[in-house]
């Protein structure tokens, strides 16, 4: 196989996408998608309006570009979820895969951001960054799970570069901000503790409304029940932070759906199953 040289690299195609929607009391005000970039609504009988986006370019490596911007105002009870898990492949430049996602919750809206897990392979190079502003009366929930190579194939991620930023504001003050970054060596630095402990997928779940901390007895006793995957569950200033990590992404990926179905009292996504 004849080595790419880093001219060639430069002039490989690359997948760019841009995502606009925004809803206000539950009816479609912006409808916008280019690029690798698609956005499904299929029909539902539940409360919620469910979204899905879809990344026809069938994945992302060094130098894509996406952004997702999503808006829900008003009577709006809104549920964004992907077509399939989205795959990070090997960055044959210097330049990371990007993805950017803003989400805007005003009025008494309701925002939930349910995208499939994110597996990253070999040699990967990633940036995304998250940025959520909210009104004080807006609800919120996100859930994001990544995995470190496809744990049926039994693929380990031993090089690599990512970045993660979320950053969540409300009525324009900064209450949650976290930045997750690794580089080199990701399979050593996976097996320290004050990383993944040795597992190989994590998951983080975070709700925002007025009612948040009431609920963190709850959630603690629903991960109490399942030892095999270990999760932290903290509350305070009206938001429900989660952690999880587990050694199965199968395993893991199946306790969320129940939790989160269990959480919300709306059945998940079609796409999920």
């Amino acid at each position: 196989m004849q080595a790419i040289t880093k001219t060639e690299q430069t002039d490989l195609q690359r997948a760019r996408g841009t995502i606009d929607l925004v809803l206000t009391d539950g009816k479609l005000e912006r409808f916008y998608q280019s690029g690798s970039a698609k956005i499904f609504m299929p029909k539902t009988y539940t409360q919620t309006t469910e979204v899905v986006l879809v990344n026809t370019a069938g994945g992302l490596t060094g130098g894509d570009e996406f952004e997702v911007r999503v808006g829900a105002d008003g009577a709006t009870h809104l549920t964004v979820s992907t077509q399939t898990a989205e795959r990070v492949y090997r960055a044959l430049g210097p330049k990371n895969a990007e993805i950017r996602v803003n989400m805007i919750v005003t009025g008494a809206a309701t925002l939930h951001w349910l995208p499939q897990e994110t597996i990253l392979f070999d040699g990967v190079g990633f940036s995304r960054h998250l940025d959520v502003q909210m009104d004080e009366g807006a609800n919120f929930l996100a859930s994001e799970m990544m995995v470190f190579g496809r744990t049926a194939m039994q693929e380990t991620v031993r090089h690599g570069h990512l970045r993660d930023q979320w950053r969540i504001w409300r009525d324009g003050r900064l209450i949650h901000a976290e930045a997750f970054r690794l580089d080199g060596e990701i399979v050593q630095k996976l097996h320290h503790k004050a990383s993944a402990a040795g597992n190989v997928c994590f998951a983080t779940t975070i709700y925002i409304s007025c009612d948040a901390e009431a609920k963190v007895e709850a959630v603690r006793g629903f991960f109490d029940r399942f030892a095999d995957v270990q999760t932290a569950v903290s509350a305070w200033q009206g938001k429900l932070v989660i952690r999880s990590l587990c050694t199965n992404t199968a395993r893991l990926k199946k306790l969320l759906a129940q939790f989160i179905e269990q959480f919300r009292q709306i059945a998940n996504p079609r796409v999920w199953n």
